[in-house]
This record gives structure tokens, sequence and C-alpha cells, in this order.
């Protein structure tokens, strides 16, 4: 797996319906712009708007296209463990290199409900396998020694992407292969040099991807990297909203990443 992805968004029509052929384009710009690997299906992918059905065109999508030269992870959560289940069997066969475990949102489940639900899902996948954890919109914190227990029950678990507390997981060893990957842009510089992430699951990739690489490289390399210019790149994507300013950005290059789903209008 490799150690920066960026968070593409799901391109939609006017109507909010799914338009599966708009991905094309926004995957040959950031091959374009030296990106090798793409996160379908997150969070800025608008994943908890569209149906399990809509995940599966996606999936079936990305098949038919087999993309080269780029790793491809998919999200895959759902509140219905079942649902989940469904995405993990069809991704199990299809193109897609890594699957992103999202906890269910919303239901705030225990560690033990939340442990059981990723051992159902990896009892159907041979895959690697990355975790998220994002207490923020699932109200959910998975523990550190929850992680650990897992990786150490499961080798395919390969990576783990992280919105909570960094510095609690730097009191604990991780293998060597594992990838701690940081939930986005914000502090860039300062969780790869104290947070302890080495990689980075970017959003502001979208607008400025040689930059974000160009950043990850150096830190990736334990170069001295100067954070104030990358941090003001960061901060035009979020301001406002994300996602609205990623589409607008493709929209206004010919690449027809459509609208947000309401209420993000």
């Amino acid at each position: 797996m490799k150690n920066l992805n960026v968070a593409i968004p799901t391109p939609f029509r006017e109507d909010e319906s799914l338009h599966v052929d708009g991905f094309k384009a926004i995957v040959d710009y950031q091959k374009q712009n030296g990106i090798e690997s793409l996160l379908v299906s997150g969070s800025t992918g608008e994943q908890h708007s569209m149906s399990i059905e809509e995940r599966l065109q996606i999936i079936e999508y990305f098949d038919q296209q087999r993309f080269r030269d780029i790793e491809l992870i998919f999200g895959a959560s759902a509140i219905r463990t079942r649902d989940a289940v469904r995405l993990v069997k069809a991704l199990e066969d299809s193109v897609i290199d890594v699957i992103l475990i999202g906890f269910p949102p919303y239901i705030r489940p225990t560690q033990q409900q939340a442990v059981a639900y990723v051992e159902e899902l990896l009892s159907h996948t041979t895959k690697q396998v990355a975790l998220y954890n994002n207490p923020g919109r699932t109200g959910f914190d998975l523990t550190p020694e929850a992680l650990h227990s897992l990786i150490n029950r499961y080798p395919n678990i390969v990576g783990y992407k992280e919105t909570g507390d960094l510095q609690r997981h730097l009191r604990l060893t991780y293998p060597d292969y594992f990838i701690m990957f940081a939930a986005g842009d914000v502090n860039l510089v300062g969780n790869f040099v104290t947070g302890g992430c080495n990689g980075l699951s970017s959003v502001a990739g979208n607008i400025y991807p040689q930059q974000i690489k160009h950043t990850v490289d150096q830190l990736l390399q334990h170069e001295p990297v100067d954070a104030e210019p990358i941090e003001a790149l960061v901060s035009r994507v979020i301001s406002g909203h994300a996602i609205m300013n990623i589409k607008q950005h493709y929209n206004s290059l010919g690449i027809h990443a459509g609208v947000c789903r309401a209420p993000l209008i």
C-alpha cells in the first residue's frame, strides 16, 4: 500500500444522480500529476449519501475500466453489517487493491461490537485492509489496544487512517510495514514530524496534487519542510467546505465532478 492516497470526489449529475463515467477524467488528472493511489468512496466521496447499490455500481465501473499504474482503495462502511459485507464481497473479486473499512456511523458501537464488525468483514476478504477511525463523524473511537489486537490477529490489516488523537498511538509499537495515515492535510508536517504518521490520505491533493506529493516525499525522506506554504494551500481547500471547493475546482478544469448532494449546496 502506498504512503499517499488522494481521496477523490464522487461525480454526480445536476439532479444528484450518480455519474460513474465522470470518474475517468478525475483518475486521469491525478495520474498525470504523479499521484499513485486514490481513495474512492470515502468521506470526500460523499460515501454515506450513497446507497449500497450505487456503491456496487461504482465497483463495477472500476472493474470495467481497469485503470493501470494506480493503486485503488475503496471505502467500505455501512450502518448494517450485512450491507458492509455485500460491499466487501464485491470488492474481493474486483480490481480494487485495498479496502478501507470504516466504522458504522451514528449508532456508536461498543469496542466489542466494533471489533466484531471488523472481524466479520475480514472473514470475507483476502485483500489488504486499512481501518478508518473517524470519531467526529461516527461517534465511535477505536482504542489503540483494540487496533493492536486486530493487527496481531489479521496480518492483512496494513494501515490505519486516524482522525482522532494521534498522540495516543505513540506509546505502542506497530509493525514496520504498517502505515499510520493522517486523515486529511491539516497540520500535515506536524503529523509526520511529531504525530507518528508515515502516510497521508489527502483531501487537498485533489486541487494541489503535485505540491502535496512533493511535501509527503520530503517528509518520508526526513527532509526539513517549511510548513507555512503547504498549510496555506490546505487552508484554501478547506475554507468553507472542502468537498464543494474540490468539485468546483474539477468543474473549472472541464472535468465533470458535478454537484454535491444536498444539503451540501
